[in-house]
């Protein structure tokens, strides 16, 4: 339920939303979650019902898991927005933003400022999916699929990883780090021995195994877990 000024949104053709149109950007405690819908319906005086959502869209799933309070700012992306071209040497550093009619002087009459700092989520590596664990004779056999964040949904041919196939594996007992492991690769061997050290009585239930991908000026990307299971060796 959105409360909007300005245009009016408009429902679109299914095929039209999975090729981008419709995205909302929606501010959480986390960030921005971007989101897509098919219909919007009138329900009210300038109150607009927004369904059949695609939610966490260009890898916003910390921002969705954070939740929008009632009363948070959604912002329409049809184009208007207009992108901050800003360098990977100025991230989180604060910035100054100025907005004024076009051909004037920046400091001149009319402008706005706000300061900000950019987090370049942009280039925010994207979690792996098909996160899965098999045990094994020689340990916990972990698996997964990346997933590209630019130009990877094209119909003709492989798309061409974008990020380094470079990745963190983290075992955590809870919120703690027992173990980490870099590898190049989609897969891994928890060893036995390794196992056995960490977890000398066995995993509890919120041991788990996180995969995050590396991306070139960014750092970690979001991670992607699953429970460590029990299983017969």
């Amino acid at each position: 339920m959105v409360r909007i000024e300005g245009g009016e949104p408009e429902s679109a053709l299914e095929a039209a939303v999975l090729g981008g149109a419709n995205a909302v950007a929606v501010e959480t405690a986390a960030g921005w979650e971007v989101i897509q819908y098919r219909s919007a319906a009138l329900v009210g005086s300038g109150t607009w019902a927004l369904t059949h959502l695609l939610r966490a869209q260009q890898g916003t799933e910390v921002e969705m898991r954070a939740g929008a309070p009632q009363g948070a700012t959604a912002v329409f992306l049809d184009g208007r927005p207009a992108r901050a071209e800003i360098g990977r040497s100025e991230r989180g550093l604060p910035l100054v933003c100025r907005a004024g009619p076009a051909g004037a002087a920046p400091g001149g009459g009319g402008f706005r400022e706000v300061g900000f700092i950019p987090a370049g989520v942009h280039g925010r590596p994207w979690s792996p999916c098909g996160l899965t664990i098999e045990t094994t004779q020689a340990g916990r056999s972990v698996r997964w699929t990346p997933r590209v964040r630019l130009y990877g949904d094209g119909w003709d041919g492989e798309p061409a990883a974008v990020d380094p196939l470079r990745f963190r594996v983290r075992v955590l007992d809870g919120e703690v780090v027992v173990r980490t492991f870099e590898v190049e690769g989609s897969s891994l061997l928890y060893p036995l021995a390794a196992f056995a050290s960490d977890f000398p009585r066995g995993p509890g239930d919120e041991a788990r195994i996180a995969v995050a991908q590396w991306g070139e000026g960014f750092g970690w990307g979001v991670e992607a877990s699953v429970g460590l299971e029990i299983g017969r060796v």
